[in-house]
């Protein structure tokens, strides 16, 4: 009986590793399907929807390495992210805060900080503005269901007007196209398109900057000390400040 037990707790063991050592436990790592590059590259066809690039994709590999867990990605739109960590579909999103998820900030962990992302007001040949009050009466470019906390009042007034779409790409496409003069883009957004369109600036009001953290599902067997440490292991060696510079 000793022998069969322990050649039982052997085949376990072998059921859990792989054949580099590595455990073979999955977990589903939500992705906004609402945001675009730098931060997703989503092609879409009829059959699938298939992340293939930026930087949330990057941070999710970085984080499955340093936890031994296999991620599986699963895209969701952001008025589905809050009910999918609350039901333990996905075990956790990146590129989030309390402020952006305000009604689940008390029901799921929220891990260590990942990077800053602070929203600028982008534009091309319009006079920069110098203050809020320069916007008023004008539409700006804004990402559907997405909250700006430095514009948030003006908007709810009406002082300054949002016009929604369904992503930062097509907010682009608008202002080139002349459709809005403004638009609210994040520094990583700002940085990855002015490298295509050199003629973007922005104005910065410095009222707007969000500390990024991944968002951990309670009922997810990763543990909030787990995550911490593979954050912390991705700062401290480089990998993360890499992720952001590559794009």
């Amino acid at each position: 009986m000793r022998i069969l037990a322990a050649t039982l707790l052997l085949l376990l063991k072998l059921i859990a590793l792989n054949v580099y050592g590595e455990s073979t436990d999955t977990e589903v790592y939500g992705v906004n399907s609402d945001y675009a590059m730098p931060l997703v590259d989503i092609e879409r066809t009829e059959a699938s929807t298939t992340l293939k690039e930026g930087i949330l994709k990057d941070v999710g590999e970085a984080l499955s390495k340093e936890l031994g867990i296999t991620f599986k990605i699963l895209l969701l739109p952001k008025q589905r992210i809050a009910p999918a960590l609350l039901s333990g579909r996905i075990s956790l999103i990146c590129h989030s805060n309390e402020i952006w998820q305000p009604k689940i900030k008390n029901q799921v962990f929220w891990s260590h900080d990942l990077y800053n992302s602070t929203n600028f007001v982008a534009f091309l040949k319009n006079k920069a503005p110098k203050s809020k009050k320069d916007l008023y009466g004008e539409r700006i470019g804004t990402v559907l269901n997405f909250i700006y906390t430095g514009l948030e009042e003006e908007f709810h007034k009406n002082l300054v007007l949002r016009e929604d779409g369904p992503n930062i790409g097509s907010n682009i496409q608008k202002l080139l196209k002349r459709r809005v003069n403004y638009v609210l883009m994040s520094n990583l957004e700002y940085n990855y398109f002015k490298k295509s369109f050199p003629a973007l600036q922005f104005a910065d009001f410095a009222h707007d900057s969000v500390t990024t953290k991944c968002a951990l599902s309670k009922k997810s067997s990763i543990s909030l000390s787990q995550l911490n440490r593979a954050i912390d292991t991705i700062k401290r060696n480089g990998t993360m400040e890499r992720i952001l510079k590559s794009y």
